[in-house]
């Protein structure tokens, strides 16, 4: 009975939900149809309940407690499922931003480890921390660099004056040479026998003039600076001297004793010698235009201008030149490593180029030029408009470029060789590279002919190939040729630098002069 009465109910429980009763779309207003889904759903909620109040009637309150447990536990599923992807999400975005910055170290540690093999001589790392080196403490604006280049400064002053000494005996020798020689019967031989004879001590002092000075700076140790100085002093002493003998000893030669012509216009006087030394000019004159008084300012101004510049090429090198080639010798030199060198001192040794332009042939020549009233102050052209090389060596330093043409070519061209332009050239670019070269050998203690080269070599050849070029394109063929070589130039001296500083000597004294360290050091001596 029990069971029968059990099944009997559930069966009627399952006929109501199962088998609800239908509302017809007949029986339904027209405006209603509409909503006939939703009543039927509602129907079968009602017949359901009914059934489940039948069979237990405190089924709907427990019905009820049912839907409210089991809203709650879909608001706890909803939270923990939300808090579940937010966990997701944090920690997709941190292993997101773990692999990119893998990633990232793996380009930076790819590009550092190019850039050290590419760097000559100069790890990567050391050259970043050169760099934050002089970013983090006070810049000293290349004090220490000046002190050091300029070293043993009275050292330099004690040779230049035995230099000058030297150049004043030339012209008691000269003078000696000129009034003596009115005495000697013309065209005999004695007159002849005294001529040589003064024309071979000159070619001696000279070589003499050479030697002495160069050896003391070797005996001093002269830094860098220092040693250019001397040469250059010495250098120009010596085209000083040249100028004059040759100036002034034709009037000597062609003197006629029963002539108006006197002795004292074939030798000219101490005064216009003493003039001549220190005026802006290599080409000797016994009168120049002179301004009619000295501006102080100008005189001041200029010097001033020429202290500046000194201490922004030592900046410069502070800054872009020594920290890249200090430690050079630690790696082989390969091709890709001097190409990137070269380009990366292309941009300092163009401001060195130029502020070496400015120091000397602008600041210094005016302002000699204006303490001395010299009123001729054409030492430079417009040689930055150039489109040839032809044009830019006749203008970029004319009291060199007039020295060279009056006393080389010309006595080439109209005594040695008459009228051979080509070997006139040549000996001109010969002349100039070598006393170049001369000046950077004796400074740096060592030979590595790359001016001589590129200037007596390149330089020459480009004079040629460019000469007859006028258009625009010629200046800036000019200008990129002229940069390229400027950092070719100060790239391969800074790399023969400090391998010699760096790098073991060989063990011939005498070849270790001629033959480049930065070829063959390939790691630093003492590693």
């Amino acid at each position: 009975m029990i069971m029968d009465c059990a099944n009997g109910s559930l069966h009627d429980m399952e006929e109501s939900i199962v088998k609800p009763t239908v509302v017809a779309n007949d029986k339904l207003p027209e405006d209603r149809r509409a909503d006939l889904p939703y009543i039927r759903r509602n129907a079968v909620i009602t017949r359901s309940k009914e059934a489940l109040q039948k069979f237990d009637p405190n089924e709907d309150r427990k019905s009820s407690a049912a839907n409210e447990t089991t809203a709650v536990g879909d608001d706890i599923l909803r939270s923990i499922s939300v808090q579940k992807i937010r966990d997701l999400m944090q920690q997709m975005e941190s292993d997101v931003m773990e692999q990119v910055g893998n990633q990232i170290k793996l380009i930076m540690s790819g590009v550092l480890q190019q850039l050290e093999e590419m760097q000559p001589g100069k790890q990567t790392d050391d050259l970043f921390q050169e760099t934050t080196k002089y970013s983090n403490r006070q810049t000293n604006f290349g004090i220490s660099t000046i002190m050091m280049a300029f070293g043993k400064f009275n050292k330099v002053l004690w040779i230049w004056s035995g230099m000058l000494a030297s150049t004043f005996g030339v012209y008691v020798a000269f003078s000696v040479w000129a009034h003596q020689r009115i005495h000697i019967a013309p065209k005999s031989i004695q007159l002849k026998i005294w001529d040589y004879s003064w024309l071979i001590a000159l070619i001696v002092y000279q070589i003499l003039f050479i030697i002495f000075p160069a050896n003391s700076l070797l005996t001093e140790d002269l830094p860098p600076a220092s040693s250019v100085a001397v040469l250059m002093e010495q250098v120009r002493l010596v085209m000083k001297t040249h100028a004059f003998v040759r100036s002034a000893a034709p009037r000597t030669l062609n003197y006629k004793p029963h002539t108006e012509q006197t002795i004292a216009s074939t030798c000219p006087g101490f005064t216009k010698f003493l003039y001549y030394l220190f005026c802006p000019t290599l080409i000797y004159r016994d009168d120049y235009p002179r301004t009619k008084v000295i501006r102080w300012r100008v005189v001041v101004w200029s010097y001033t201008e020429v202290i500046l510049v000194v201490f922004y090429m030592a900046f410069i090198f502070e800054r872009l030149l020594i920290p890249v080639f200090r430690q050079f010798g630690a790696s082989p030199l390969e091709p890709r490593a001097l190409v990137l060198s070269v380009f990366g001192t292309m941009m300092p040794g163009t401001l060195a180029f130029l502020c070496g332009f400015y120091c000397l042939l602008h600041s210094w020549m005016n302002a000699s030029a204006e303490l001395l009233r010299f009123a001729d102050r054409m030492f430079y052209k417009d040689w930055w408009n150039s489109t040839s090389y032809d044009a830019y060596y006749r203008t970029w330093n004319v009291v060199v470029h007039d020295w060279l043409y009056t006393y080389i070519y010309k006595d080439i061209y109209e005594i040695i060789a008459p009228r051979n332009k080509m070997l006139s050239t040549f000996m001109v670019f010969s002349v100039s590279a070598i006393f170049h070269e001369y000046i950077l050998a004796f400074a740096f203690r060592f030979f590595y002919p790359v001016l001589l080269v590129m200037f007596g070599g390149i330089g020459l050849i480009l004079v040629f190939l460019t000469r007859k070029n006028e258009q625009a394109g010629g200046n800036v063929f000019m200008w990129l040729t002229l940069c390229m070589g400027t950092g070719m130039i100060l790239s391969l001296y800074s790399m023969e630098y400090y391998a010699r500083i760096n790098c073991p000597p060989y063990k011939d004294e005498f070849l270790d002069l001629f033959i480049p360290r930065s070829w063959t050091c390939h790691r630093l001596s003492n590693s």
